[in-house]
């Protein structure tokens, strides 16, 4: 068993009384059969959802075809051989996960930061999981080390993808047959709010144009990602971009948020409040899910970890803010999911119609 970390000192700016508090923080409990038990127990869960996905792929049925079972549990009980079909998906997937998270945590080991490992979080969701977080136990000393430990995840996340992204497109192939087939009826499932199809993020346009300049004759560097049957690992591609471009969010408790607040920390509220702004729209025409992340940031982004504003960030750091607010372009998705009835918009003129639908007499016989 590895050897507790001796207590630290740390020297905490108190914004109200502006001074600076000496405070020792005692290094947390280590319940590390708790981590790897939620680990396994996500590991499984990504097997189960890889396996389907892959079965899907290889028979030609849709990731998101209107008739198939979402959460396989019953499908890999009735024969255990068939986890091992999830491997690649379920490999791809916690690998970006756990390169995120453990990017946090390394930071917070150099730097002397007390935090916990990564809690995997297994669930019954069309990914096998709700992510994964690490939590800080202990002040963090500097504007710079707020700054590395806010970017470090997002960047060994996003490393982790853009190859697993490489692999899952090359290993993609064309809507053509049974599987162009399955894809015009789970387009008109979803057309009657029935089904799922993606919105890409930029960073998969910008890779089916490298591969296409580079003279690839994989269908990926030939088509369009909508002519494509994509590869279950490219839907852990998708997720990995999806959750950097969420942790990047500038605003509140986010990554993003440490970031702004590390570069300048007076913008850090003008910027949360402008992100909400930007959102509300977004919810109401694209995807209302941003209209929970637009909450997350109104109740965290009038606060932050007392951080002392001296020293400022170097050069260095700034530019790599940059590079942050790069890899927030490539990966931000305005719709996630496509489709009229996801939007807030789409999802209460389908309320009202459903409402008029019922109140409509019905004739008599």
């Amino acid at each position: 068993m590895p050897q507790q970390p001796p207590p630290q000192e740390y020297q905490v700016y108190d914004p109200e009384r502006q001074e600076i508090r000496v405070v020792v923080i005692h290094p947390p409990k280590r319940r590390y059969w708790l981590h790897a038990l939620l680990f396994l127990a996500t590991v499984f869960t990504t097997l189960c959802i890889g396996a389907r996905m892959q079965y899907s792929f290889d028979h030609n049925l849709g990731l998101f075809a209107p008739d198939l079972d979402y959460w396989p549990w019953e499908w890999v009980w009735q024969d255990w051989s068939r986890l091992k079909l999830g491997i690649g998906f379920s490999a791809c997937l916690l690998g970006i996960l756990t390169a995120h998270e453990l990017g946090h945590y390394i930071v917070c080991v150099r730097r002397k930061v007390f935090a916990t490992l990564p809690f995997f979080i297994p669930a019954p969701t069309l990914i096998g999981t709700l992510g994964a977080f690490i939590r800080i136990k202990s002040p963090i000393r500097s504007r710079a080390d707020l700054f590395d430990i806010g970017i470090a995840g997002p960047i060994a996340g996003f490393v982790v993808a853009v190859p697993v992204l490489i692999f899952a497109l090359l290993a993609s192939k064309p809507l053509t047959g049974e599987a162009a087939q399955a894809a015009a009826a789970t387009l008109a499932h979803s057309e009657n709010g029935g089904s799922i199809l993606l919105g890409f993020p930029l960073i998969f346009k910008l890779v089916q144009w490298v591969m296409a300049a580079t003279g690839s004759h994989a269908a990926a560097a030939q088509l369009p990602v909508a002519g494509l049957y994509i590869h279950p690992t490219a839907m852990a591609a998708w997720v990995g971009m999806f959750a950097t471009s969420l942790n990047l969010l500038p605003g509140g408790q986010l990554d993003g948020g440490h970031i702004i607040f590390a570069v300048n920390p007076r913008l850090h509220r003008p910027i949360s409040l402008l992100s909400i702004v930007v959102l509300l729209p977004l919810s109401w025409f694209c995807w209302a899910g941003w209209l929970l992340w637009a909450v997350v940031l109104r109740f965290t982004g009038s606060r932050h970890p007392d951080v002392p504003l001296f020293p400022p960030l170097d050069a260095k750091r700034r530019v790599l803010a940059l590079f942050a607010l790069l890899m927030l372009a490539l990966t931000f998705i305005p719709a996630p999911f496509t489709g009229e009835e996801h939007s807030l918009r789409g999802a209460l003129a389908k309320w009202r119609a459903d409402r008029q639908t019922i109140q409509q007499p019905q004739p008599s016989k």
